[in-house]
């Protein structure tokens, strides 16, 4: 797989990461249910406004990005002088954001059912694309931190979590700075 190294800039400068180059073949993991070519492969809105977003984290929070894909909101966490744990299904992904992190973040590869232990803040980015994600994350989301930052296109399953996630948080929507992008902060 040919990678490239690219730039996002956000408001405390520019950030690295590396991606897969245009037109490379990406590598399939075998985790589910993933399309070719990958989604965490994408440079996708949702990702680079919660970077935005993590920009603003204090530093010495304990993060968690479920999800995260090429790892933007993480490297910006990380950047601000968070604690971040990166994780993702695609063992390719995670190998990218170490790359990128060069050592000032954790990555691993697993799914977001089987995390231990309690941060103060969960990231995710784009995540509500199918009822499987909605389930599991109306589960899991409680026991993993008192808040959680997610960014979402206005995918069509994004009210029916937003809706049943209310009875357990206190849910507030912010609009970015990308169209049609919404940053959904639930607090416990």
């Amino acid at each position: 797989m040919d990678l490239e190294w690219d730039v996002v800039e956000l408001a405390g400068g520019r950030l690295r990461f590396l991606r897969p180059a245009p037109g490379t073949d990406v590598p399939f993991d075998e985790v589910g249910d993933e399309l070719l070519p990958p989604h965490w492969a994408q440079l996708w809105p949702s990702g680079i406004e919660l970077a935005r977003a993590a920009e603003g984290i204090a530093p010495g929070t304990r993060v968690l990005e479920i999800g995260c894909g090429l790892g933007l909101p993480s490297l910006a966490a990380a950047r601000a002088g968070a604690d971040v744990l990166a994780t993702d299904l695609s063992t390719t992904a995670v190998d990218l954001v170490r790359r990128s992190a060069s050592g000032t973040l954790r990555a691993v590869a697993h799914s977001w059912t089987e995390v231990a232990g309690r941060v103060d803040l969960v990231l995710g980015a784009d995540l509500l694309y199918g009822h499987r994600n909605v389930v599991e994350l109306l589960e899991v989301l409680p026991r993993l931190a008192p808040q959680v930052w997610l960014t979402d296109p206005g995918r069509p399953l994004a009210p029916e979590f937003l809706a049943a996630a209310a009875d357990r948080w206190t849910v507030t929507s912010h609009p970015t700075e990308a169209p049609g992008v919404t940053r959904h902060v639930l607090t416990s």
